[in-house]
Parts: C-alpha cells; sequence; structure tokens
C-alpha cells in the first residue's frame, strides 16, 4: 500500500468534483466562504474496467480511497462513460451532459436540395408515364376499330359469298340447302342445312363432291381461310355430319353417331331377305350409325343348301342396305344357326 498523503482539497462537492463508487454523492453545501481542510487520502493503484477495458490516467486523476469510500474524477468517469463534463467556476457547477454529433447546416443544405432534385425528377417521370399511359390507351383504341372495321368488311364479304354460294347450291345435287357463313377471312365456319331424307339420298362419294364444291368456291375468295363446317337437319337442326378441309380443299367428313330404329331397320330386312331363295331367314340388328351388329338367322341344313354366291349376294345386299340407307359407317354381321343361335360365318 502506498503511503498516505496529505492532500488540501475543497470541502464543498462542486470544488472536490469526484464520483463515489457505492453510489453516493456527497450533498452539495453552499458556504459564505471558502475553507480548506487538511485529508488522508489513501492511493492503492486502483484500476477502471469498463466494459473489459482498462480507463487509463495519470497521476493527477488516479483514483483513491478516503474513509472507506473510493473516489474517482469525474470528468475521468465522463470520459470513459462517453459523456461531456464541464466546470461552470462562476457558478462553482459540474456540469455532465450526452455527446452530440454537431450538425453541419451545409451538409443539410444539401440534402433538402437533394431532396428537391429527386422529388421534381419523380414528378417528371410520373407526367411522363401519364403520358405514354394515355399513348397506350387510345392506339388500343384505334387497334379495336381497326379490327371491327375489318370485321365489318369481312362479315359483309361473307355474306355476299353465302348469298352466292346458295344461290349455285340450292337445288345442286338435288340437296335444296340452305349455306350459312360466319367468321372472318381467315377462318370461316360453314353451316349447310337440308333435310336428313336428302343428305341420305347422298351416296359417300356425291357428298364429298358436294361439300368440296362449296369449299373450292370459298377458297377462290379467301385462299389462305380455314374452313370448317356442319351439316343439319333442317327439320329439328340436330347435326348430321361434321367436316374439315386442307390447303387444297380436300374434304374430310365425319359422320355422327346416331340412334337407329332397329325395329324398322328389321323389319325392312324381313320384307327384303325373309324369304330368299327358298330360305328363310330372321334378322335382328343393334347399335347406332357409327357401327351396327346384324345377326341373321337361318337353319344351318337350308344355309348349307345356298351357293356362295347366293350367300355373298345375300350378306352383301345387307351391309349395303345399312350403310346406304341407314348411314351406318361399320356393319359387323354374324349368320347364326336357329336352333341354338350358334354362329356359322362372320360377314
Amino acid at each position: 500500500m502506498k503511503s498516505l498523503k496529505s492532500i488540501k482539497k475543497p470541502v464543498i462537492i462542486t470544488a472536490v468534483s469526484a464520483l463515489a463508487i457505492s453510489g453516493a454523492l456527497f450533498s452539495q453545501s453552499t458556504y459564505a466562504a471558502q475553507v480548506t481542510k487538511p485529508i488522508q487520502a489513501v492511493y492503492n493503484n486502483i484500476k477502471i474496467i469498463y466494459n473489459g477495458t482498462e480507463v487509463p490516467y495519470d497521476a493527477k486523476t488516479e483514483p483513491f480511497l478516503l474513509d472507506g469510500v473510493t473516489y474517482i474524477p469525474l470528468k475521468l468517469a465522463g470520459t470513459a462513460l462517453d459523456k461531456k463534463v464541464t466546470w461552470d467556476g462562476t457558478n462553482k457547477r459540474v456540469v455532465i451532459a450526452d455527446n452530440g454529433v454537431p450538425i453541419d447546416q451545409s451538409t443539410v443544405t444539401a440534402l433538402n436540395n437533394q431532396i428537391t432534385t429527386l422529388t421534381q425528377e419523380l414528378n417528371t417521370a410520373k407526367a411522363a408515364n401519364t403520358t405514354k399511359d394515355a399513348t397506350i390507351a387510345q392506339l388500343q383504341k384505334d387497334n379495336q376499330t381497326l379490327k371491327d372495321d375489318a370485321s365489318k368488311s369481312s362479315s359483309s364479304t361473307l355474306k355476299d359469298l353465302q348469298k352466292q354460294l346458295n344461290k349455285d347450291y340450292s337445288d345442286s345435287y338435288n340437296t335444296n340447302s340452305d349455306i350459312t357463313l360466319d367468321g372472318n377471312k381467315s377462318d370461316i365456319t360453314v353451316t349447310i342445312e337440308m333435310t336428313k331424307s336428302r343428305w341420305d339420298d347422298l351416296s359417300d362419294s356425291r357428298r364429298e363432291s358436294y361439300l368440296e364444291d362449296i369449299v373450292d368456291d370459298i377458297l377462290k375468295e379467301y385462299k389462305d381461310a380455314d374452313i370448317e363446317g356442319t351439316v343439319k337437319n333442317s327439320s329439328n337442326r340436330d347435326k348430321l355430319a361434321t367436316f374439315t378441309t386442307n390447303s387444297k380443299g380436300d374434304v374430310t367428313i365425319k359422320k355422327l353417331a346416331s340412334t337407329l330404329d332397329t325395329s324398322t331397320i328389321q323389319r325392312n330386312l324381313s320384307d327384303r331377305y325373309g324369304t330368299y331363295s327358298g330360305v328363310g331367314f330372321d334378322f335382328t340388328v343393334r347399335g347406332d350409325s357409327s357401327e351396327a351388329t346384324v345377326d341373321v338367322y337361318v337353319n344351318s341344313d337350308d344355309w348349307n343348301k345356298l351357293s356362295n354366291n347366293q350367300k355373298n349376294n345375300l350378306t352383301d345386299g345387307v351391309i349395303n342396305y345399312l350403310k346406304d340407307r341407314e348411314s351406318v359407317s361399320k356393319v359387323v354381321g354374324y349368320v347364326r344357326n336357329k336352333g341354338n343361335s350358334s354362329q356359322i360365318i362372320t360377314f
């Protein structure tokens, strides 16, 4: 331990300017006159640690012990805690304040000017965007107007072509048809209405020729058009067939499956072939217009009496009737024994 030193210090706290580690400050007192008093201070190499780091000091600011209390110069403690400590000699006061960062007015002015410039640029950009939006809206409107005008023009031209097609094909092929064109010069939909009986009267080849003639006339006016169409029953507007075309005008017809009047078909087959070459036959039919199955019942002994030519004429006649008269796309037939329904042949 260091030897005791006699130090003269003012008694009033504003003159001593010391901080007690215990947390208590000397009470501030005011006297009419300054008094000096000798004290016994103990210097014991006291260390000050702030956040793990030792705070340096010199001989003038070294902490000391007095009557069991450790004293540290207030300015030393304030510096360690990033506080500003000053002595007000006039009023004999120690003033402690936070250290602040001085604000340079020129910096503030420069920042304000920058904000003003950026705000002006932003407003200019907004105005430009508003102008662009208005321009885009006008262009879209003009484009739609052009499309509408083109559609009206195309529609008007299609109606003229429609009139000509009806004039040319109303009685052509004995169809007594009505033709309607819809769409535009790039995509044209054809609707043809006629009675089912007139459509059924046309063979497959004549149907194809009839539709291809119509398509060829359309392609003469609209060579790049995609054309598809529907044939409808004029009585009830049921679809009879649909068709598509290629760039050469070739037509592909797709027949639509429809319910067959099997009772009528069986009766008609019986009228035609119920007794054939002296042999009795019965018929049952099931399916639809896309595919029908017909069973021909006959006594096996009677069947064997027929020549191959007679057998072929019978089965071919049944198939042709179903395809040509009933518009069945595919026919599957069986000749069966009347006695046990066993299969004799397939045709």
